[in-house]
């Protein structure tokens, strides 16, 4: 196991060496872009579930790696989405980036996804740690890709909200674990000294739920919607899986392995201690609704409505049962699937149309029926219309916030899904209830633009339709 998670590091750090050719031999590198991506999709696959981890010796340092469940799932979940964003990107940088900025670009997607491999299957923090501040270093030069104003300003609010953050909470957190030597492998053992101090325990769970500002909670959540003014495939990537969920991943294995579902559980009942963060993430959940409802930007009230999913996912965490668990992460995968189908669809109004604002959208949504029904499909399901993937996830975090008596948790939820109903029907109702505008010279939409969105709404019905299984298999492995 260990030699292949070995090659899913490597390879992403192999093809970042190559991506010159980008500039002038670009058919041939999306070629070779491709291949690797599916070689690395089949060795995720390929990788057994074990709670076994490994340790990898460097003289000054020991890394640790492993494949749990969660590992397995997330890791199949980055390769699917660089697949996506390869193809995206190729038709995409065709028209939007040229010269020395595409090399940039593949070489810093290629780092991104090195990065999160490194996330996924680490075995203990510490490792967590060096693979998360890479990736905040590493995925920063593609904000400002294109240098102007915006891009800068986005570019030092992602860095110091990620760095100070990380340096004097996340960073804290695991020094404090560790000085008081509480084992910070991913394993289920040695609580005792936390179990003695339920405040103590509380203030480190603190130091991680804000150390993560991956997790967009108030008031660590503008970076995400700054960001956007990167180009549409790094907002997509970003969006879906290498820098958000990667939050929404390392909360899960603190409160599975770090604290247990009991200890946190314990802590979440009572509000001075856990308990706080339920309505912490209710609030930035409808107020990030209500924000994605006023803005006029398309990308940025779709960086607003992944904020607000954030939360949800991040209250079902701490709920600290299996089946809350199991909900948020059924609500990754979903919630994944469709963002990056979102922002790819935001990027076709953007690159092809130039067509940034929800008004103009909406001129030109009857022109594009199949893609607004694309978009329909993705965003109802992220609301969780039932039988959609995004429901599935959703519903179980119903479930167990009324089995354990979190209503709050149920009505911040439900308020923040019908906002989202408000700020996406507009666009669907233009596409398919409107008068077509005559508009002349509509231009085709490149093919692997296409392609990429016709796979990403695939594969989430597909989703649905598999729905039994997967939770069959989590329940295998006691998700």
């Amino acid at each position: 196991m260990l030699e292949n998670i070995t090659i899913l590091l490597l390879l992403p750090l192999i093809l970042s060496q190559f991506c010159f050719l980008a500039k002038k031999h670009n058919s041939w590198f999306f070629v070779i872009q491709i291949l690797i991506s599916i070689i690395c999709l089949e060795s995720t696959i390929a990788l057994g579930i074990s709670p076994k981890i490994f340790t990898v010796d460097l003289g000054f340092f020991t890394l640790k790696f492993m494949c749990d469940i969660y590992s397995y799932f997330f890791g199949i979940l980055v390769s699917v989405v660089w697949i996506l964003t390869i193809l995206y990107s190729h038709s995409y940088c065709n028209q939007e980036i040229h010269g020395k900025k595409i090399t940039k670009f593949f070489y810093y997607i290629c780092l991104t996804i090195f990065c999160t491999y490194g996330n996924a299957y680490s075995g203990n923090l510490e490792t967590f740690f060096i693979f998360y501040f890479l990736m905040i270093l590493l995925t920063a030069p593609l904000i400002v890709l294109s240098l102007n104003k915006s891009t800068v300003r986005a570019y030092r609010l992602y860095l110091k909200t990620h760095i100070y953050t990380a340096i004097f909470l996340f960073l804290p957190a695991i020094i404090l674990l560790k000085y008081f030597k509480i084992n910070t492998d991913f394993v289920a053992d040695n609580r005792v000294f936390l179990l003695e101090n339920h405040v103590f325990a509380s203030l480190i769970m603190f130091l991680f739920i804000f150390g993560v500002a991956k997790n967009c909670v108030l008031p660590f959540h503008k970076w995400i919607t700054r960001s956007t003014v990167a180009s549409t495939p790094v907002s997509a990537l970003l969006h879906s899986v290498a820098a958000v969920k990667s939050g929404s991943f390392i909360i899960i294995k603190i409160v599975v392995y770090i604290y247990s579902l009991n200890y946190t559980k314990f802590l979440s009942e009572n509000f001075f201690y856990c308990g706080w963060i339920f309505y912490l993430c209710g609030i930035t959940a409808v107020y990030s609704a209500y924000r994605a409802y006023k803005t006029t930007k398309l990308k940025s009230r779709f960086a607003y409505s992944t904020i607000s999913q954030l939360s949800y996912i991040l209250s079902s965490i701490f709920i600290a049962n299996k089946l809350a668990i199991m909900g948020a992460v059924l609500h990754i995968i979903s919630h994944s699937l469709c963002k990056i189908t979102l922002f790819f669809i935001a990027g076709i109004f953007s690159s092809v149309y130039g067509v940034h604002s929800t008004k103009d959208a909406s001129k030109l949504a009857p022109h594009l029926k199949f893609w607004i029904a694309c978009l329909a499909f993705c965003g109802a399901s992220i609301i969780g219309i039932p039988y959609l993937p995004g429901s599935f996830g959703k519903d179980l975090m119903i479930i167990s916030e009324m089995q354990t008596h979190h209503y709050s948790s149920v009505v911040f939820l439900i308020c923040g899904s019908l906002i989202n109903i408000l700020y996406i029907f507009p666009i669907i109702k233009a596409g398919f209830f409107s008068k077509k505008v005559a508009r002349k010279n509509l231009i085709k939409i490149p093919l692997t633009m296409r392609l990429a969105i016709i796979i990403a709404v695939s594969l989430a019905i597909s989703m649905s339709y598999f729905i039994n299984d997967l939770i069959n298999f989590f329940k295998i492995y006691e998700v």
